[in-house]
């Protein structure tokens, strides 16, 4: 029997075991070892992508907020490992102009909106069914983090898993939103 497998469907194979090899390759590098640099300029960027309950979701709807948009997947160990360390931020930066939203990698909403919920993440999930976001941006391994300024450009990238509230984390983001409120 000959297969039928599309191009659309090899090419999203690939993308996925380059994804896999990449997060593994991060967790043979060293476990717990992100890094939070800041970005080389960047002009302003955008993305729109479905959330968890199918309304498309846009930055614009965070302007004027520091916004950390996390990229993830369900395979990959370091990103589970450090949804804690979000939703701990995200309860942490309660009531400051600061924004945290996931976006799943490669996966389907279903299979996203269980983890979430097994997770325990209040923060918006959106979902980058074929990875083309998450590329778009730059992104090589997973987790990749950015940190926004208020008018959306990057200002920071965590690649591998970080303690996100961890003091000298939080004191990056806290300078930040001080900057974006003289604005």
């Amino acid at each position: 029997m000959r297969s039928s497998t599309t191009d659309s469907e090899r090419s999203r194979g690939k993308t996925r075991v380059g994804l896999v090899l990449a997060c593994l390759s991060l967790v043979a590098v060293a476990a717990g070892a992100g890094e939070l640099s800041p970005a080389t300029a960047s002009p302003r960027v955008d993305l729109l992508l479905p959330d968890l309950d199918g309304h498309d979701r846009r930055l614009d709807e965070f302007r004027g907020k520091v916004v950390l948009v996390n990229f993830w997947a369900s395979w990959c160990t370091p990103c589970i490992e450090e949804m804690p360390s979000l939703q701990r931020l995200v309860e942490r930066m309660r009531g400051k102009r600061f924004a945290v939203f996931g976006v799943n990698v490669d996966e389907g909403e279903l299979l996203a909106k269980t983890m979430v919920q097994q997770m325990g993440i209040g923060f918006p999930v959106l979902i980058d069914k074929d990875s083309a976001v998450f590329h778009r941006w730059g992104g090589t391994v997973l987790p990749t983090t950015y940190v926004l300024d208020g008018e959306g450009a990057v200002r920071y990238v965590g690649r591998g898993p970080l303690e996100w509230d961890a003091p000298d984390i939080v004191e990056v983001l806290e300078r930040l939103g001080a900057a974006e409120a003289v604005r």
